[in-house]
């Protein structure tokens, strides 16, 4: 479908990375509603099972099983699962109990990986970014300390599990780009998948409970929308250069401002509102670049 729109991988890795994102703020709203009533681990178990399932099921659409079992670069693979329990371990954590952080605070502290993914992936793949990325690049980041008053005013456990989540969400990015088209669509989601299971399955299987009827459409929804997120933001990140696709990561930020207030009663203040607008000024203009960063490999 994109290849009938005429567009260069870098626009088609940013328009898949966006889906991605977008995924993953539903994906987070799902997790934070389902922290009331389960446990961490329990979440992130019938999430990660309805997301191995949904990916199994679609498995000849995205490259087929056999090629994803005959991969070459299972350690890769494997990272990139551990990475993944990281980050929904923490994101989760994050959101529950009487300092459950608000899905506006969590991202103030998420959405630094931009800025971090690009300045890694200068001496990891050698991408050279320039004056005008690194502008736009700081212009959505300003959206976001506009957004929040210019940072954080206090300290909970909550906001450290924020912090590590950031850094397994960075490690995960760079782990993408080794991932080549020799690698199945489904590779991307199924190793993750099957990695977060089996750390879990020893602790939470012997008492874990099936989820309540009317929640399982939710956590089905939350594993549909993880496969979504784990694929198309990895596949993103493999076609396009580091520094055009992370900071698509910027207009999450108001689809969680919108959710968090329908879904949580977290109402957006007008300095949210105008952060927010920078935010997509800055991702317009990032998608309409004529200067794009240069891949040295």
């Amino acid at each position: 479908m994109l290849s009938g729109l005429n567009l260069n991988n870098t626009k088609k890795g940013m328009l898949i990375a966006l889906c991605g994102f977008l995924s993953f703020a539903f994906a987070d709203a799902c997790a934070k509603w389902l922290g009331i009533y389960y446990e961490t681990s329990h979440v992130i178990f019938w999430t990660y099972y309805v997301s191995l399932v949904f990916g199994l099921c679609l498995s000849p659409l995205l490259g087929g099983l056999k090629k994803t079992v005959q991969t070459k670069k299972l350690p890769i693979h494997l990272g990139r699962g551990i990475c993944a329990f990281g980050i929904s371990f923490f994101i989760v954590s994050a959101l529950k109990g009487a300092d459950a952080l608000p899905l506006a605070t969590l991202y103030t502290i998420l959405f630094l990986a931009p800025f971090l993914i690009t300045i890694a992936a200068i001496p990891l793949y050698k991408e050279r970014v320039t004056h005008k990325n690194w502008l736009i690049i700081a212009l959505g980041f300003l959206g976001i300390l506009v957004a929040f008053r210019f940072g954080l005013t206090d300290f909970s456990i909550n906001i450290l599990y924020a912090f590590i989540a950031l850094a397994f969400i960075v490690a995960l990015s760079m782990l993408a780009r080794p991932l080549d088209d020799n690698e199945s669509i489904l590779s991307l989601s199924f190793y993750p998948n099957l990695v977060i299971l089996s750390l879990l399955g020893f602790y939470v299987l012997p008492d874990i409970s099936l989820p309540a009827i009317s929640h399982v459409p939710i956590f089905i929804l939350n594993g549909i929308l993880v496969t979504i997120g784990l694929s198309t933001i990895a596949y993103g990140f493999r076609i396009a250069p580091f520094a055009v696709v992370a900071p698509i990561h910027y207009i999450q930020i108001v689809l969680a401002l919108a959710l968090g207030y329908v879904m949580f009663n977290d109402l957006p203040d007008i300095w949210m509102i105008l952060g927010g607008s920078i935010i997509i000024i800055s991702g317009l203009l990032l998608v309409f670049s004529k200067d794009p960063v240069k891949r040295n490999f």
